[in-house]
């Protein structure tokens, strides 16, 4: 018995005197876009009392989008003398898929048959990309009152919170709705659509909008947008065909009772011949 605890405090002293820890950690960028390759350095430090040999350190990218790069996420590290640091080195990409935020990465340091586990962070920050689109239109020529409805699209990889639209006064547009509207979150690879009521002053207006929104990471964008709205004279429209042309129904009306009245005449004189 004496024996055992012996060896079980023996086995205490030996782990309390050999520490490995991660003294620091650095990526080169610090900040990674989706598809992007990062270097990632970590330096490890004795801070026990005694050299340690033959120490693994593996990357867990199990969970996260990342990817190593042309080597595997292992590495060894022959000895660290007590108070003394090492580094090693990892080539990783982010994937294409990434979402913007930051990755908690485990690390495991294993040595004398001591296993354990820190965690690092690496952030990948896709930009924001906030497309404005066309969608339909009542209005087809000036002086028309109508609606246009617009399409806003995330074609990025981050998120986009808080949309707020403004629609720009003209002179070549009066608009008769709200001109600001509070759209809110757009998800990756969706849209939100809104409309607007105007009437155009002029052939082909651009319509001004002023787009304000924050990325996941709570970076504020402002962005102007130009939406072209394809608006004709009234003799265009006519000639194409887009409006039904002015009938004077009361000229016709008279030629149709001009002509009874004729036939009518005919018809008596007729008779009393």
């Amino acid at each position: 018995m004496k024996k055992l605890i012996f060896l079980i405090l023996l086995l205490t002293i030996q782990l309390v005197s050999a520490q490995i820890t991660i003294e620091s950690f650095f990526s080169n960028p610090d900040k990674v876009l989706p598809g992007e390759t990062l270097r990632l350095r970590l330096t490890l430090e004795n801070v026990g009392e005694e050299k340690i040999k033959n120490i693994i350190v593996k990357l867990d990218l199990s969970q996260i989008p990342f990817a190593p790069l042309s080597s595997s996420t292992e590495r060894v590290i022959d000895e660290i003398r007590k108070d003394n640091t090492k580094s090693v080195n990892f080539a990783l990409v982010a994937l294409p898929n990434a979402e913007s935020q930051i990755y908690k990465v485990p690390v495991e340091i294993i040595y004398n048959e001591t296993k354990k586990t820190s965690l690092i962070s690496l952030e990948v920050n896709a930009k924001a990309n906030l497309d404005l689109i066309l969608d339909t239109t009542e209005i087809v020529k000036v002086n028309d009152k109508g609606k246009v409805s617009l399409k806003f699209v995330n074609k990025g990889l981050a998120q986009i919170k808080f949309l707020k639209v403004i629609l720009q006064q003209d002179p070549n547009y009066e608009i008769l709705s709200a001109n600001s509207i509070y759209i809110g979150e757009v998800d990756v690879d969706d849209f939100e659509s809104e409309e607007f009521t105007i009437i155009p002053k002029a052939k082909n207006p651009e319509l001004k909008f002023l787009l304000e929104y924050r990325d996941i990471n709570n970076n504020a964008f402002t962005e102007n947008k130009v939406v072209n709205l394809n608006v004709y004279t009234e003799d265009e429209a006519k000639g194409l065909g887009l409006v039904n042309q002015n009938i004077n129904w009361i000229f016709i009306v008279l030629i149709a009772l001009v002509l009874v009245l004729f036939f009518v005449y005919r018809r008596r004189k007729k008779h009393d011949a």
